[in-house]
C-alpha cells in the first residue's frame, strides 16, 4: 500500500516542480521549441477544465474534482486483494487530480507547458498531472477489461 501512496506523492511533487520550472523559465519567453513544429514548452494558464473548457464555471468544476478525488481515494483504500494495476491506475489519477487541484486552489488556474503540435488543427498544451490522469485512465480501462476477462474465464 505504501508504494501507491508514494506514487501519488511523487506525481504531485513532480507536477509542482515542473510547473514551477515553467513559471520561472517560460512565463517571460512564451514558447521554447524542443523539436520544432512537434514539441515546444509553452507557458499557458488554463482557467478551465481539459483544453480550457468550463473556464467560467471554476467553482463547479473544482467541487466536482474534489468529490471525484475523494471518491477515488475511498475506493482505492477499499480494494481487497492484489489489484496492482488497478491501484496503480487510481494512484496516477488521484496524484494528477491533486496536482492540478493544488494549482486551481492557490492560483485560480492550472499551469500547462507541454505543447504538442503534431496536428495543425489541434494544439495540445498540458502538464505532468494531465499525463498522470490520462495514463491512469488508460490503465484503469485495461484493469477493468482484464478483470472482465478473468470473470468470464471462471
Amino acid at each position: 500500500m505504501a508504494i501507491y501512496i508514494i506514487l501519488i506523492l511523487a506525481v504531485c511533487v513532480l507536477d509542482q516542480m515542473t510547473k514551477q520550472w515553467a513559471v520561472v523559465s517560460l512565463m517571460e519567453q512564451g514558447s521554447v521549441p524542443v523539436i520544432d513544429g512537434v514539441l515546444h514548452f509553452t507557458y499557458l494558464e488554463n482557467r478551465g477544465a481539459a483544453f480550457g473548457m468550463l473556464a467560467d464555471h471554476r467553482w463547479i468544476f473544482m467541487a466536482a474534482s474534489i468529490a471525484a478525488i475523494i471518491l477515488l481515494l475511498v475506493y482505492f483504500f477499499m480494494i481487497k486483494g492484489k489489484h496492482h494495476l488497478l491501484r496503480t491506475a487510481l494512484a496516477l489519477v488521484v496524484g494528477g487530480g491533486i496536482g492540478n487541484m493544488f494549482d486551481r486552489c492557490l492560483l485560480g488556474y492550472v499551469v500547462d507547458f507541454i505543447d504538442v503540435r503534431l496536428f495543425s488543427f489541434w494544439k495540445w498544451v498540458f502538464n505532468i498531472a494531465d499525463c498522470a490522469v490520462c495514463v491512469g485512465g488508460a490503465l484503469l480501462v485495461i484493469a477493468v477489461l482484464l478483470e472482465m476477462k478473468r470473470e468470464r474465464a471462471k
